[in-house]
């Protein structure tokens, strides 16, 4: 970027937006319309089934209007400092999310979850690699993807994928 392009500062009162200002509108009314749409799905489920995906939804909309409100009572403002070349890090993400979901059941939550973990730190990661960051983040993966089948499989009963290759 040239130094002669104007740089838009969000100043106090503003927020700068990921790409455009209209599309910081967007994703919360995106996520207001999934909620709703959650909500639909689980009335016929049964009433314990229901519980966690009506609480999930009842969250996402009070966070996206909470977000709206944040943004209309803040100027918007657009951010044409944002780099052209983070939309191959895009795809690349919801590829390997798509690669994630349709190999677990086949090798299972955990090994999945700890190869998604690393493929998306990796396809994510800006700055330059260390020892140290890299072997805190592995540890931070382990920890979260083993807290997560914990939560899940453990303390909520929730059905996992073991994986076909390692049942028989």
């Amino acid at each position: 970027m040239s130094d002669a392009m104007p740089k838009a500062r969000a100043s106090r009162g503003e927020i700068r937006a990921a790409c455009s200002a209209r599309a910081e509108y967007l994703l919360p009314l995106l996520f207001i319309a999934l909620g709703s749409l959650c909500f639909w799905q689980a009335r016929d489920m049964s009433q314990l089934g229901a519980v966690f995906p009506m609480t999930i939804a009842a969250v996402m909309i009070l966070a996206s209007v909470l977000r709206l409100l944040q943004l209309t009572l803040h100027r918007v403002i657009d951010n044409i400092e944002r780099h052209q070349d983070s939309t191959p890090r895009r795809v690349l993400l919801v590829v390997a999310m798509a690669v994630w979901a349709l190999l677990m059941p086949w090798a299972g939550f955990l090994l999945t979850g700890l190869a998604s973990f690393v493929t998306l730190m990796l396809i994510a990661q800006h700055d330059a690699w260390t020892s140290k960051r890299l072997v805190s983040y592995l540890i931070a993966g382990a920890v979260l993807v083993a807290c997560f089948y914990g939560l899940f499989a453990l303390l909520l009963n929730v059905p996992l994928p073991v994986g076909r290759w390692f049942m028989g």
